[in-house]
């Protein structure tokens, strides 16, 4: 007689009991969602998650501080997010109004903002109306985002790039680059070392 782990179980199940739970949410069998993870979408095609990604969003673990669990929301009915194979995303807060793209093999540090919005008018003699137009986020494959790190609208991080902790980023990087700092800038570049 085959034995199946605990384990095994609870990997089967969790995703099943999310999309009870999140109903709009469908998550590939191979990824690991703790239930502390927050995901408000208003329909399934909002949410792309590939294989084996992770949604952390306990402590135990985890090397750092989390300030927060993770979040993905998408509330506009035309807006996406889109999350490829093997990422790993702890205690991030992701709000997409417009598209925010995130590449394989991501590590995302816990406390980092990805928003694809301002909120609020730039120019405005009454900050409590009105809404920004929001703007595009593509942070591709191999990126590593750095703890409490904020990523504005209208930004791309290229490949196997890293983001200092506590950087706030708006721009366009190039791949395999260093980038740091309030506003951001590339520090470094990167020499890719095959394993």
């Amino acid at each position: 007689m085959k034995r199946i782990s605990l384990t095994a179980i609870t990997r089967r199940l969790v995703p099943l009991m999310h999309n009870i739970r999140w109903r709009r949410a469908i998550f590939p069998l191979s990824c690991r969602v703790d239930f502390k993870t927050r995901i408000w979408i208003k329909n399934k095609e909002q949410l792309q998650i590939g294989n084996n990604v992770t949604l952390n969003s306990k402590e135990k673990g985890y090397h750092a501080a989390m300030p927060f669990p993770t979040t993905l929301l998408v509330d506009v009915p035309t807006a996406k997010i889109v999350i490829g194979d093997n990422t790993r995303i702890n205690g991030v807060y992701i709000h997409a109004q417009c598209e925010i793209r995130i590449g394989m093999n991501c590590v995302i540090a816990a406390g980092v903002n990805i928003i694809d919005s301002n909120g609020h008018q730039v120019h405005s003699a009454n900050r409590t109306i009105g809404r920004d137009k929001p703007q595009p986020i593509t942070i591709e494959d191999n990126v590593w985002i750095g703890l409490n790190s904020i990523i504005l609208k209208d930004t791309i991080i290229g490949r196997n790039s890293i983001v200092a902790a506590g950087s706030v980023v708006k721009g366009h990087f190039p791949d395999n680059v260093i980038i740091q700092g309030n506003p951001a800038i590339v520090v470094g570049q990167i020499r890719l070392v095959e394993d």
